[in-house]
């Protein structure tokens, strides 16, 4: 009997063990494909870093051979202000292109109301013009009348 309670517990041992050792390795796992990533991402940010570097190299030479700039920041702060500076104005450059889209549609509106009151003074124009020459034939119409009326009464 005590072999056999030996036998339970050793195989339970064996099995905690064995799920122990399962878990353990599971971690070991994890902690490689961690590892894995942070080397890619340290790989990748030195890359990132030397390509940097040309432009810093750059910059610094900038700096040597600039009465203007005295050092490094000083390129990035007139950069800094210059983009602001540049930002500004296309925002200046939009609201004043909006302004002028505005006004050039209050212009057409503005040339069409005086076109279409042009149109109707010409016909008012030409309606009263035909009106003076209607009123004129018939005058003259009773004009000759009157004058044939007196030269028969004489």
């Amino acid at each position: 009997k005590a072999i056999s309670e030996g036998e339970e517990s050793s195989g339970i041992n064996a099995e905690y063990g064995g799920q122990m050792k399962e878990q353990s390795m599971e971690v070991i796992r994890e902690k490689m494909k961690e590892k894995e990533k942070l080397q890619s991402f340290l790989t990748k940010q030195r890359k990132r870093l030397a390509k940097e570097k040309v432009y810093r190299s750059y910059l610094e030479a900038v700096v040597e051979g600039s009465t203007e700039f005295n050092e490094l920041r000083d390129i990035l702060r007139k950069y800094e202000t210059l983009s602001i500076n540049l930002e500004e104005l296309f925002m200046k450059s939009n609201a004043m292109s909006d302004e002028l889209d505005a006004m050039k549609h209050g212009y057409m509106t503005m040339i069409s109301k005086n076109n279409e009151e042009t149109m109707r003074f010409t016909n008012d124009i030409a309606d009263l013009t035909w009106r003076k020459e209607n009123a004129s034939s018939t005058a003259q119409k009773w004009e000759s009348l009157w004058t044939h009326i007196q030269n028969t009464a004489a």
